[in-house]
């Protein structure tokens, strides 16, 4: 099972465990809206979240280098087992435990493996002081050592596991030979968050050892200097319309379908990426209309038609029906083609919204078939 697979399968396994939760701390007053035609169409709000895959447990780290989690927390009920519970908040200790094998080494096959160490719930409630959270990007690396799982998060020093479960997604771009064991990178603040070739501090770098290079930035580059709240982050509003379209009158059946996503509330003057999840993998459009790029009032909007996106699951066996989508913030501000991201989850990408953070394993009952 390739990292993708991995990834989505974390997801999707959560949410079908959803009905038997067994925990409510409403911490949140998380909503979702859909309304959809039976017929071709469907429009839905896509919740809000800070979470991506649930390893690493969160996108984002507060200042001490625990995790600020608004979407699933792993929960363990009085039986022992482990429960995904939707719509929380709360901070996710870097000392959680994670899914162990028999040897004590990180092991992810098994997402369910471990429950989440809480810190302490986060009140969302408007004017709470929880809103007021500077969000800070996870620490990372190296990519390789003495641990399972994938690159590590947090940074090596700064816990005692490895809580990242997710693998390089992009191994063509990184990382290099030199930098397998060796590459590490602190937790910033997510303002401050790399963005290659522009640290935004008037100098280069080499990409292997670090070292200051003679050339320098141009000084007409500028990035933001204010930083990013966890109210900010939460004030995203990304509508999605599905419309299915072209009619195959011979079979009654609809071959394609239009997506439209229109976002405010978003981070203003950003780069964000439409990520689809498939019943087997997760994918981007590797082209130019899987990218959102916001006004200085963090609006935005794209559309783009896929063929035949909902084929029915009983027939569906390479997995592509097309069950959830993402939106995630770019702070390295990057347009990879087809490569969703080069490091991992919460280092240079950033979940913002999710279907599946409510619990919603497919978010349409649409069957589609090719064109």
């Amino acid at each position: 099972m390739n990292n993708w697979t991995g990834y989505i399968a974390m997801i999707l396994a959560g949410v079908m465990l959803a009905g038997e939760a067994a925990f409510a701390h409403d911490a949140s007053d998380a909503t979702r809206s859909v309304a959809s035609n039976a017929f071709n169409t469907l429009n839905m709000t896509l919740p809000n979240t800070t979470q991506g895959p649930f390893w690493p447990p969160a996108a984002f780290m507060d200042k001490n280098g625990d995790f600020v989690v608004v979407g699933t927390l792993l929960m363990q009920a009085e039986d022992g087992t482990v429960l995904p519970m939707f719509n929380q908040a709360a901070i996710v200790s870097k000392d959680t435990v994670p899914p162990l094998d028999s040897d004590g080494r990180e092991d992810f096959r098994n997402p369910f493996g471990a429950p989440y160490r809480i810190v302490r719930y986060l009140d969302l409630s408007e004017g709470s002081v929880d809103l007021g959270l500077r969000l800070y990007t996870n620490s990372f690396g190296p990519v390789e050592g003495n641990f399972g799982g994938g690159p590590r998060v947090p940074r090596e020093g700064e816990s005692v596991y490895n809580l990242n479960g997710v693998g390089i997604a992009c191994p063509e771009l990184f990382p290099s030979a030199s930098q397998r064991y060796t590459y590490t990178r602190e937790s910033l603040p997510l303002h401050k968050s790399p963005i290659a070739g522009f640290m935004g501090d008037g100098t280069t770098y080499d990409v292997d050892t670090g070292e200051n290079l003679v050339s320098s930035e141009p000084v007409l580059d500028v990035r933001r200097n204010k930083p990013i709240t966890l109210a900010e982050w939460l004030k995203a509003d990304v509508r999605l319309q599905i419309k299915l379209i072209n009619y195959d009158e011979a079979r009654k059946a609809y071959t394609a379908a239009r997506f439209k996503v229109a976002a405010k509330g978003l981070l203003p003057n950003s780069l964000f990426q439409v990520v689809l999840a498939r019943s087997s993998f997760i994918s981007d459009l590797g082209s130019p209309t899987s990218h959102l790029i916001t006004d200085e009032d963090g609006a935005a909007q794209v559309s783009f038609t896929i063929d035949n996106p909902f084929p029915d699951p009983a027939t569906d066996t390479q997995g592509l029906r097309i069950v959830g989508m993402g939106i995630g913030f770019k702070s390295d501000f990057a347009t990879l083609g087809g490569c969703p991201n080069r490091l991992g989850p919460g280092v240079d990408t950033h979940a913002a919204v999710l279907s599946a953070a409510d619990g919603t394993q497919d978010f349409t009952g649409f069957i589609t078939v090719s064109p």
